[in-house]
């Protein structure tokens, strides 16, 4: 089961608010969803509210992240302070995913 932070859609007509969720990658944009992280409004492109620890516990515990959640924590400024020290995010496929850095030492 690969488990993904992803954007639910809920809200009104016209006013679409995005819950940033936890979920199993099978489940459909509106389905049941594991942990709620934070609320995003895209159309004042504001982070409602957020929750950074359980945000770092679940990138720490390997799931993928969407891209559309990375962009919405990078604009918040708080990506660099979930990734820990020794790690980065890297793409695999449509999503980033933890790994450690690796360095390549040049022998000369």
């Amino acid at each position: 089961m690969a488990v993904r932070i992803r954007l639910a859609k809920f809200g009104r007509r016209h006013h679409p608010i995005y819950r940033i969720v936890v979920m199993d990658s099978k489940s459909p944009r509106e389905g049941n969803y594991i942990d709620i992280l934070g609320t995003y409004d895209p159309k004042r492109k504001v982070l409602i509210d957020i929750k950074p620890e359980k945000v770092k516990e679940w990138i720490l515990k390997g799931v993928e992240i969407a891209g559309r959640a990375k962009a919405i924590f990078e604009s918040a400024g708080i990506l660099k302070d979930l990734v820990p020290e020794g790690c980065e995010l890297r793409r695999s496929g449509d999503y980033w995913v933890l790994r450690k850095k690796t360095t390549k030492e040049v022998s000369q």
